[in-house]
């Protein structure tokens, strides 16, 4: 199969690419008959899904009082079986909103959960998967003037986290990595990606922002397309035609959302990219988002945030079946 450049995907129509190395035999906008929106999944420190005895854990978010809080649950993704729910994580004083992106084991006794609190991401410890999460207040990130901005002021602007990581050194006194994180305003639906190097001191168990990717943002969408964002690569694992894959939606304008696809040799998604046009919203959908996959032999799972038309947020299910054999990580 030949996978078409990046100058070749992004033509000024989109539509999805008859080329597209996925096709969707199953659609499940909403896994768990109840609104709560999907967070994502837990994964270990090479960026891989946990699961014991076929059960992993499944972050979500609800509202509740005008607040968005964070919730987790047990979960098979085979069976698509959850178990109880119990809410892990608050907003500080001064937000609206804590939503769990991303939550990252460094030991079983030592969870990390990166948020967005409607300004910027945050970080959150906790004991155990389903333990509360407690608020690291060493760790700011928030939008600065630049692409984050597309040049203008920072008024509007908010940076949330993603399921995007790639493990850079993992150590007996730290664990360092690139988090995906990306910049999104409402007015006119903006947004773009990036990474921010991350550092986790595992003997103080704090959280520190070493800084952001100076190739920042992701090449991920045509100039004149409003976004790129709010995807990731995780479960890291996962591989189409022996390539990384980064799942993220785009929106040519205000009216229409589709899926895309990047695959890539390089863990940063910056060099020699191949970009695919996958899906579209299906359905009473108004919005997909938050994409995180498993894969099976010849089929992938694509658990991901949706928005339906009643305005409240689900967690949805596609499934695809993978047009070429899987290569070995």
């Amino acid at each position: 199969m030949t996978l078409v450049s990046t100058q070749q995907a992004f033509t000024p129509a989109l539509s999805v690419d008859s080329g597209s190395p996925l096709v969707l035999i199953e659609h499940i906008a909403d896994i768990l008959g109840e609104a709560h929106g999907f967070g994502g999944f837990l994964f270990d420190r090479r960026g891989r899904l946990i699961v014991k005895d076929g059960v992993t854990w499944l972050y979500t978010t609800r509202t509740s009082g005008g607040r968005w809080e964070s919730w987790v649950r047990p979960f098979n993704p085979n069976t698509l079986q959850p178990g109880p729910a119990r809410r892990v994580l608050l907003p500080s004083a001064g937000h609206d909103r804590a939503v769990l992106h991303h939550v990252v084991a460094i030991a079983d006794d030592f969870i990390v959960g990166f948020f967005c609190d409607g300004v910027g991401v945050g970080a959150a410890i906790a004991s155990a998967p389903d333990a509360d999460f407690v608020h690291d207040p060493t760790f700011v990130l928030q939008p600065e003037i630049g692409w984050e901005t597309r040049g203008g002021s920072v008024e509007g602007w908010s940076l949330e986290s993603n399921g995007a990581y790639v493990l850079c050194e993992d150590t007996a006194d730290e664990t360092v990595f690139w988090q995906g994180y990306d910049s999104y305003r409402k007015d006119g639906r903006l947004g773009d990606l990036g990474w921010a190097k991350v550092r986790v001191d595992k003997k103080t168990r704090r959280v520190k922002l070493l800084g952001r990717h100076p190739d920042n943002p992701l090449a991920f969408r045509n100039p004149e397309w409003l976004c790129a964002r709010c995807g990731g690569n995780l479960s890291s694992d996962v591989m189409i035609a022996g390539k990384r894959t980064f799942f993220f939606y785009l929106r040519p304008n205000t009216s229409e959302m589709f899926i895309g696809l990047a695959l890539s040799d390089d863990p940063l998604f910056f060099q020699n990219v191949s970009h695919y046009i996958v899906d579209t919203i299906l359905d009473e959908e108004t919005v997909a988002e938050k994409f995180q996959a498993v894969q099976t032999d010849d089929e992938l799972l694509i658990f991901y945030e949706s928005r339906s038309t009643d305005g409240s947020w689900r967690t949805g299910l596609r499934c695809y079946r993978i047009r070429v054999p899987r290569a070995s990580p």
